[in-house]
Parts: structure tokens; sequence; C-alpha cells
């Protein structure tokens, strides 16, 4: 009874919401293989290119498939190898403390990074309208200069939530946005800040030194902030996510993921790849464009939703 409780609940909530979010159900292509009349070597063939074409890499594909392997027979039924292979995908997830949050009592400030357009300013309006649901009284940092609209468009969605926004003019230095963001946060009472920077090529050391930088003045005001820095990735950009996570994690102490523009162009095995070659947990998914348009993320729940019909 406890876990159809669980099920009905928050994984229950978010697996509905995503489903038919993903370019096409994984449930549907495997039954293909699974109903051809084929061996087992042949079925698993085509289970591998099925696998790397949702976007898992070659690596962690052949990783999957050698455990399924060893759980179950020479001959074997479909719902046997379902169930046998959502759990070998469950079990990239429970290698990763998955939480939604390390937010702690009293001021807390949560840090936005990730490259050009992977939707950085629309997930920071969505936080904020998340927590302030929540209770917390929310300020934003608009920190990205870089763009012409990028304080003007977190400004807007700042007007529309009745949020107040802190941010600087084209050009301006970003860490004097992030400190001046800081000093309001620090002398008026507010909960949670929220700091959107600016979009940046992973391959651009002095871009992401800059990172470092904004994180140094956050400790400078809270030692043991930011709380949370979260790499918002464009789930429809596949593999290259991967690479794009790696370089972060080196310069940003990313603590966990946002995965963003999951509208039906994604196909998922960005998560995997991300989970098993970096362990760091998903925290959100965006899944429209709207402030309410953020999940919390489920991992058995989004597994399930991969093999939704």
């Amino acid at each position: 009874m406890a876990k159809i409780a669980l099920w009905r609940g928050k994984g229950y909530n978010f697996c509905m919401k995503i489903k038919g979010m993903f370019k096409s159900s994984l449930k549907k292509k495997i039954d293909l293989v699974l109903n051809a009349s084929k061996n087992k070597e042949e079925i698993f063939e085509e289970l591998e290119e099925l696998l790397i074409l949702a976007d898992i890499s070659m690596e962690l594909v052949d990783s999957i498939l050698t455990g399924v392997k060893k759980k179950i027979k020479l001959t074997f039924e479909k719902e046997d190898f379902f169930r046998v292979l959502k759990e070998e995908l469950n079990l990239r997830f429970t290698s990763v403390a998955q939480d939604t949050g390390r937010l702690g009592d009293g001021k807390n400030v949560i840090l936005l990074v990730g490259i050009n357009g992977s939707g950085k300013t629309t997930t920071a309006a969505k936080l904020a309208h998340h927590f302030g649901n929540k209770g917390k009284k929310v300020l934003l940092g608009a920190a990205d200069t870089f763009r012409a609209a990028g304080s003007s468009q977190l400004s807007l969605w700042g007007q529309r939530l009745g949020i107040p926004v802190i941010g600087g003019q084209k050009g301006a230095d970003p860490g004097s946005v992030v400190y001046n963001s800081l000093t309001s946060f620090d002398t008026k009472e507010y909960d949670l800040l929220i700091i959107d920077t600016a979009g940046r090529v992973q391959t651009k050391d002095n871009l992401m030194k800059e990172l470092e930088k904004l994180t140094n003045i956050v400790k400078k005001f809270y030692p043991s902030q930011p709380a949370e820095t979260l790499l918002v990735v464009d789930g429809t950009m596949g593999q290259n996510t991967l690479d794009q996570a790696k370089r972060f994690s080196e310069f940003s102490g990313i603590t966990g993921i946002v995965l963003s523009k999951i509208d039906g162009t994604a196909k998922g095995g960005t998560v995997l790849n991300i989970l098993d070659a970096l362990k760091i947990p998903v925290k959100f998914a965006g899944i429209g464009e709207g402030e309410k348009d953020l999940l919390e993320f489920s991992a058995e729940e989004f597994v399930e939703s991969l093999f939704m019909d």
C-alpha cells in the first residue's frame, strides 16, 4: 500500500507530466525488436542501436546491456526484459544521491550556469516562482550583462512574478551585479537569492574562470554559499551536454543539473550520461516556457517515463 501511495504522490505527478515529452517512446521501438523473429544476438545488436540513438553513450549502452544479459535467460518474456532494463537504468540513479535541493535554514544563494541558449534566464524565473510558492522571499540577480537583453529579460519576468530584480547595464562587470545583489540580499529580509549568469562556451578558459570569481564574491558574504550551483542544460542537445557538464564542473563546483527544454524533441539519454560520468544529480526538469513549467526531478519516474506508450 505504501508503494502505491508513493506512486500516486510526487513521483506519479512527475511521470504523468513528463509523459510524451520525449521524442519517441523506447517501449514502442523495443517492442518491435522483441516481437521480431530474431535470435538473442540479433536482438541485442538492435537494442544497442536503439539506446545509442536515444543519446546514451556507447560505453554506457555496453554497460547497461551487459547487466541485462547477466540477468535474463536465453529465452525470455518481453515483460521480463523491460523489468530488467529498467532495473539497470535505475542503478545509474541510485549510485548518485538524489535530492531536490540543499537549501538550509536562513539565507541561501543559487547560482545558475550554462552555455548560451540553454535556458538559464527562464529557469531562474521558474525557480523563483517554485520557491516563492514554498514560502520563500526571493530576490533575483541578473548577472548576464553580456547580452543586451539579459538583464531586461529577467526584469520582465520579475515584474510578471512580483519578484524584485537587481541588474546592470550591458557590458557591466557581472561581479558588480553579484555584489550589489548580495548587498541588497544581506540587508533585507530575503530568504533566497537566485543569480542568473551569462551563457559561456565551456572551451573559453577566461569565461569559465569568471565563474570562480562570482562564486568567490558570494563566499565573501556567506562562506557556506552558494547552496546550489546548478548547470542548466538543453535536453535537446544530446551527448554534447556531457562535455559541457564536465567542463563546467571543473570550474564552478556544480551541485546539480536542471534539464531544460523537455518539449517533445529531447531523447532522455543525456541525463544518464551525466549521471554515469559525473555522479551529479538532476534536480529539476523544465517542460515548457511558463513559470509553472518546472518539475522537481524524480529518478524512478524519469526512467518509467522513457517506457510509457
